[in-house]
């Protein structure tokens, strides 16, 4: 069997086609590839992996895989019916101001429904796709987000050299909403505390934070996925990682737990939303999952004061449980599986 995964350039493609790709590439005897693609592929692949594309040139090569006889895996890692306008990739969906949607949305139906299999991240998303295909359309399957355990294990711990703990936080402006929410209650644990937040990935949300918030906040820029590394090595001079999600949006309601996963990956404990991160306890080994925002100016003054040993017997205890359950390392072979379930033969 050969398999060819659509390239996209974001953190996307990354996490659902590439990093997978790259340990079955190694441990199964079919061949996995991942680039721009053509309709010439067709004639040499035997499965089109897309990630979310939703372009006329795409449904064309797609259109092919299928004239051929070939299948077409077609994944998808957000609600983009429920986008909130908050979210930058609104506009290339949405008519701003009208809340119609553009021919990106129409397209990315229309790969979806052509798929011979739609993949996602989480159940929720899964439920929200199936009722939104119908019972004609195509099955949908979760293959859940991991993270790649050998890019993890080698990195040296940062040290930050900051006075007082810090609360560490990466993401992309996909997060605005978030921190609007928090923002008050993240201020007042670190006024008690005397700690700082070190911000990577999103700088403009500073402007939603109070000013005593936004003083004790030390920012990084977002950087490309091919430069994630940095991001690793920042991430390991946190004392404490918070995931949060709204429970406000549905969008936000259908995110995987891969921000609290890459905190376990860089041995850092977790300070996370029910909403979202929930499914990942117990939280006396794990990670403290909070309920609502009226409890997360405790929970995060408790953890940021807690001494060390502690903290980092429940980040030892959840990073095992990420290599264990979490890795591609471990899990890559449900891709695999799943190929096999739709009935993929194998190539010369």
């Amino acid at each position: 069997m050969k398999v060819i995964g659509a390239y996209r350039d974001n953190a996307a493609f990354y996490y659902r086609v590439v990093a997978p790709f790259s340990v079955l590439k190694y441990r199964t005897e079919h061949e996995f590839s991942v680039r721009t693609v053509s309709v010439d592929d067709a004639e040499e692949y035997d499965v089109l992996w897309l990630q979310q594309h939703a372009d006329p040139l795409v449904e064309i090569i797609a259109r092919e895989f299928k004239d051929k006889g070939k299948l077409v895996v077609y994944d998808v890692d957000d609600w983009m019916l429920g986008l909130p306008a908050s979210w930058p990739c609104y506009d290339d969906y949405f008519r701003r101001g009208a809340g119609s949607p553009r021919a990106r949305l129409y397209f990315h139906e229309r790969l979806m429904r052509m798929a011979d299999v739609v993949t996602c991240t989480t159940e929720r998303l899964a439920d929200n796709l199936r009722g939104w295909l119908g019972e004609d359309g195509p099955s949908v399957a979760v293959l859940p987000n991991c993270i790649v355990q050998g890019e993890w294990d080698t990195i040296v711990p940062a040290a930050h050299g900051l006075d007082g703990p810090v609360l560490g936080w990466f993401g992309t402006g996909n997060h605005w909403d978030d921190w609007s929410e928090i923002a008050g209650a993240v201020d007042e644990a670190l006024e008690t505390v005397g700690g700082h937040l070190a911000l990577i990935g999103a700088p403009e949300v500073v402007a939603l934070f109070p000013k005593r918030l936004a003083a004790r906040t030390q920012v990084h820029p977002l950087v490309p996925m091919r430069r994630f590394s940095e991001v690793r090595r920042l991430i390991t001079s946190f004392d404490v990682g918070l995931a949060w999600c709204t429970e406000r949006m549905e969008a936000s309601m259908c995110r995987s737990p891969l921000k609290a996963i890459q905190y376990g990956a860089a041995g850092v404990p977790v300070v996370a939303s029910v909403a979202v991160y929930g499914d990942n306890r117990d939280t006396s080994d794990w990670i403290w999952n909070v309920g609502n925002v009226a409890g997360l100016e405790d929970v995060l003054v408790s953890m940021l004061t807690t001494d060390c040993p502690t903290r980092q017997k429940w980040a030892s205890n959840w990073q095992a449980e990420v290599w264990r359950s979490h890795s591609y390392e471990t899990q890559a072979l449900r891709w695999l599986e799943l190929l096999e379930g739709i009935g993929a033969t194998t190539g010369d």
